[in-house]
């Protein structure tokens, strides 16, 4: 019981405020949903390829999960401080790849055949998102610290500025007014850019004018490259893991355009549903995260198996909740999207088919985040990469596409593919609490 109030005391402002960041990109769905079918597949196609992307620098900087608390549970603030300033460096590094990769994806998809009237939508939404690159990957990077030494409740200031300034962004660039012309769909995209900014701004202001933080000592701002190596050692292997699972979800939205505008829709939708459930147990493995990796660092291998089968029997209870619910109203949940009538149709049976993959969504984010605790993330790497592109990628491209032209068959993909990987991590996880046991440590 003492661990599993030391998990939800950090676990649950983490998931409000991620359950905050994602809330933004549902009530853009929701502003953009009545425009029709377009629109909101524009958003869809636009959302996969900026997120696929980002996400390997997201990865990158949740190195910072393991060097942080490992730092902070043997009593190391000043190695702590440093990981939180190479992060900086490492994403300043990284986002003119990011930025570059987001330009060059529009013509690519074009010079493919991609449907030409949905990738010029898609560019005018992208592009204009790739300026809030640098800012995200530096807000992830102060929420990593935070979290890491315990500090998660201004991670609710944060989201909530955010989305009172995405909410009013939206409805204002969206419908014009105050000398500025009605902006639609790219309207969103520039307001998601600059709530990015105000993301970062209050956490970046604690960090360094705070007391709370003032133990901390500071930092030279030089670039080191040591720790810039070992940082991306752990960080990209998260990184491709994340851009791997994205990247499936990326290739569902590029079958389902080639099913027609109304099957993108609903499957962004079901998606935007899907991704805000997806926060808790993503806000568990945070937590769990932490709190191995602080066991870990202070060497109580005790701690580290209580840690993380604490944080995933919880995202496991949650994730029944989550599956009830959907198999339940997913009409209700549908409807609140102000829908066309065939994408309200369609996003419903998506929803009700995401029920039975719950289990094994909630798991996987989970045991991901414990493991990465201890710095173990090549191995989760190749679980991911290995089932979605064996198993979840070619069902639903053989049932979708080449036999049934049918779009449930890509969610039946996903869903099986997800449930393979929480099976193959939680499998891992306890292979190496066995090595700890025994006094060795298995290779990660």
């Amino acid at each position: 019981m003492a661990e599993l109030r030391a998990l939800l005391k950090l676990a649950v402002p983490i998931v409000i405020a991620q359950v905050g960041m994602v809330s933004m990109g549902v009530v853009d769905t929701l502003l953009v949903g009545p425009m029709g079918a377009k629109p909101l597949a524009a958003l869809g196609l636009g959302n996969m390829v900026y997120f696929g992307l980002l996400i390997t620098g997201i990865g990158l900087m949740m190195s910072l999960d393991a060097h942080v608390s490992q730092a902070y549970g043997r009593g190391d603030l000043a190695d702590a401080r440093r990981g939180l300033t190479q992060a900086m460096w490492l994403s300043a590094l990284y986002t003119p790849v990011l930025f570059v990769a987001m330009t060059a994806t529009p013509p690519l998809l074009l010079a493919v055949g991609y449907d030409r009237e949905l990738t010029l939508g898609m560019q005018e939404y992208l592009y204009p998102m790739r300026w809030g690159i640098l800012p995200a990957l530096w807000f992830v990077a102060h929420r990593s610290f935070m979290s890491a030494v315990d500090v998660t409740r201004p991670l609710l200031i944060s989201a909530a500025l955010a989305n009172i300034a995405n909410y009013l962004l939206d409805v204002w660039l969206i419908e014009g007014g105050y000398g500025v012309a009605p902006q639609g769909v790219v309207g969103v995209a520039w307001s998601t850019a600059f709530c990015r900014v105000v993301l970062l701004v209050p956490l970046w202001i604690i960090v360094r004018h705070t007391k709370m933080f003032a133990k901390f000592p500071k930092a030279s701002l030089a670039p080191d490259w040591g720790l810039l190596k070992r940082l991306v050692s752990v960080g990209a292997p998260v990184g491709l893991q994340y851009g791997a699972e994205v990247a499936t979800f990326g290739g569902a939205a590029l079958m389902m355009g080639v099913l027609g505008e109304a099957a993108l829709a609903a499957h962004q939708v079901a998606l935007n549903v899907i991704a805000t459930l997806f926060m808790v147990p993503l806000g568990l493995g945070a937590a769990g995260s932490v709190r191995t990796g602080q066991a870990f660092g202070a060497g109580d291998h005790d701690g580290v198996r209580r840690a993380g089968w604490t944080a995933i029997q919880v995202s496991f209870v949650y994730s029944l909740a989550t599956a009830a619910m959907l198999a339940l109203i997913p009409g209700l949940i549908a409807s609140v999207y102000r829908l066309e009538p065939d994408v309200h149709v369609l996003a419903v049976e998506l929803l009700a088919i995401a029920a039975f993959f719950q289990i094994g969504d909630s798991v996987q984010a989970t045991a991901t985040g414990v493991l990465r605790g201890i710095a173990d993330t090549r191995v989760p790497f190749l679980v991911v990469f290995g089932v979605n592109a064996l198993v979840a990628l070619p069902l639903g491209y053989i049932g979708g596409i080449w036999l049934q032209r049918d779009p449930h068959w890509v969610w039946y993909g996903l869903g099986l593919g997800l449930c393979l990987v929480a099976v193959g991590l939680v499998t891992r996880f306890g292979v190496r609490i066995r090595s700890m046991r025994g006094g060795r440590v298995a290779p990660s």
